[in-house]
């Protein structure tokens, strides 16, 4: 198995999930006591998170640094653990010379709701996430129509992102999003588009069509990492 590099932090707790999702995956592939290779860069979340929101002169510059740092430790491929810095990496990927490919999870979520006919997505995320159009242009170039949740909806997901991201969880915030999913009508998939909303939810708490971008971006890497 080839080594796959993650980049960390972003926030601690759905950075647990990628390396939990990953040795999975080799677990079930390899049997016996395997386990994934894998190279962890956990970086100082706050670092970055201070220029949120409106620091993109700065953000992506942070990001450069601490792949560079990754790509000094020669994995075979690389994971960014986080849906918003892809925005940041758009900005600096020309001027980022790695030695190994980057699997955007972005692009890959964005492909996969195209090749599965999934043409009304309800994406949701981080309020910046949902505000921004990083996201919704990935998904718009495949020609696919984006839905976003409303003002307050957008507050109320945002306070419960907060939350999961230190850590927190409960069964308010599951039934939130049960709830908030169930009200909308004629959508095809809804998109997790922040790493600690499958904290909250998953396929089997609702009928509609999940695209988890951690999931989808863990199963490209393992799939290159056994040269499938």
């Amino acid at each position: 198995m080839k080594t796959i590099g993650l980049l960390c932090g972003a926030s601690w707790p759905s950075s647990i999930e990628y390396y939990k999702l990953l040795n999975q995956m080799a677990q079930k592939h390899y049997g016996g006591f395997h386990s994934a290779k894998l190279i962890l860069l956990n970086i100082d979340y706050h670092e970055i998170k201070q220029y949120y929101p409106d620091g993109w002169d700065k953000i992506p510059y942070v990001l450069k640094k601490e792949l560079e740092k990754l790509n000094a430790l020669n994995p075979d491929c690389i994971l960014i653990c986080n849906n918003t810095l892809h925005k940041a990496y758009d900005i600096i990927k020309d001027e980022t010379a790695l030695n190994m490919p980057l699997f955007h999870m972005v692009e890959i979520t964005a492909q996969r709701a195209k090749e599965r006919n999934l043409n009304n997505v309800l994406l949701l995320g981080t309020k910046f996430t949902m505000e921004d159009d990083f996201f919704i242009n990935h998904l718009e170039n495949k020609n696919l129509n984006v839905i976003v949740p409303t003002k307050q909806q957008r507050e109320e997901i945002q306070s419960f992102q907060t939350s999961l991201a230190k850590g927190i969880m409960n069964s308010e915030i599951k039934e939130y999003f049960i709830k908030l999913i169930n009200s909308f009508e004629n959508i095809d998939a809804v998109v997790l588009g922040c790493t600690e909303l499958p904290l909250a939810i998953n396929q089997e708490d609702i009928k509609q069509t999940i695209l988890n971008p951690l999931e989808l971006q863990c199963q490209r890497a393992f799939e290159f990492a056994i040269n499938k």
